[in-house]
């Protein structure tokens, strides 16, 4: 009988310890070591895909990794990424005037039609970009910034998109 408990508490012992593992494990995207950001101008927001990607800056495919979002028990939720994002208004071909500092909006796990890419989705509301009266375009820059707590910063710069209407 004490033998019996006695294999028993190894066997505890090392299922903690696997658990253990597992746990220090998550967090983390396997092969995430950049983002590509895109910005499609909307009439009342800014939307921003902001496409994970690996060293060679391939976007990482949807469920490749063995930690995938939403699935099962190692997940990184959307919200345990934190974002940043800078806009900046151009005058003379050239980035201006800051008119947005702040976090990215309604950032969500998304994925493209017909596509296997990892992304994320979020958007940037216009009521709080600031109008720019020396500039001479409605373009501008977008600096947007995304971590989670076990990686990066990772930053990518949008040259020359639409961030006021025309």
């Amino acid at each position: 009988m004490f033998r019996i408990k006695l294999q028993l508490q190894r066997v505890i012992v090392v299922c903690i310890c696997v658990i253990a593992l597992i746990a220090c494990g998550s967090g983390e995207i396997q092969n995430f070591e950049g983002i590509q950001a895109i910005s499609y101008p909307r009439v009342d927001r800014l939307d921003i895909k902001i496409y994970l990607l690996d060293r060679n800056g391939i976007p990482l495919i949807w469920n490749q990794s063995i930690l995938s979002p939403s699935v099962g028990v190692s997940t990184i939720s959307d919200a345990d990424f934190t974002t940043n994002v800078e806009v900046y208004s151009m005058r003379d071909g050239k980035k201006h005037r800051k008119v947005y500092d702040g976090r990215l909006y309604d950032v969500r796990w998304a994925q493209e039609p017909n596509s296997l890419d990892r992304l994320l989705s979020t958007e940037i509301p216009r009521r709080l970009i600031e109008d720019d009266p020396e500039r001479d375009t409605h373009e501008g820059v977008i600096t947007v910034e995304v971590k989670t707590e076990k990686q990066g910063p990772f930053t990518d710069t949008i040259e020359k998109t639409a961030i006021y209407k025309r």
